[in-house]
């Protein structure tokens, strides 16, 4: 678990449109299309699943809004933070 110095340093360092909310780092990726939305979806899955830590997605129209929190700990962990980033890596290799 990260303190709350801890969560507030690594969210400044990744920002980029992600916000605190409800105890998770949550960000909505707004796609061209339904089916753009839907491979970013395929790709944070294959990201989540190489790292063996999991988002909440949520798929709305051209819309998907990711919610990261660690279960286990209920709480946001670095785990959180580390798939964070690689997500934004891929978002930028995306555009």
């Amino acid at each position: 678990m990260l303190s709350n110095d801890e969560i507030d340093a690594n969210f400044h360092e990744l920002n980029n449109g992600w916000e605190l909310k409800d105890g998770k780092i949550v960000k909505a990726f707004k796609f061209a299309s339904f089916m753009k939305s839907i491979e970013f979806v395929n790709t944070v899955a294959t990201i989540a699943e190489g790292l063996n830590h999991h988002p909440i997605i949520t798929i709305n129209w051209r819309t998907v809004t990711l919610s990261l929190k660690s279960f286990d700990v209920n709480s946001i962990t670095r785990r959180d933070f580390a798939l964070a980033k690689e997500i934004e890596k891929e978002i930028k290799s995306m555009e």
